[in-house]
């Protein structure tokens, strides 16, 4: 990882997510919108925010789903004792 290097950082650990991680993301905000929308009927925003999430999800299920993806490096920084 070049940006560590140039902090005189040492890669200790990658974390890169597969698709089950990232459908598991967005599964949770669908539900998530669902389930306040159910105990919020009658909020005024209710039919705004449901379709933004159904457009969402199309959108992730035709074109997102194979593209998206996260990875977490975690660095060190080497500590020099005097």
């Amino acid at each position: 990882m070049k940006v560590g290097q140039e902090f005189d950082l040492k890669l200790v650990y990658t974390l890169v997510s597969n698709q089950d991680d990232w459908d598991r993301y967005e599964g949770l905000q669908w539900y998530a919108a669902d389930e306040w929308a159910s105990k919020n009927p009658d909020d005024s925003d209710v039919e705004e925010v449901l379709k933004r999430v159904r457009e969402d999800r199309e959108n992730y299920l035709r074109w997102g789903r194979e593209t998206f993806g996260w990875a977490i490096y975690l660095f060190k920084k080497e500590v020099i004792k005097r």
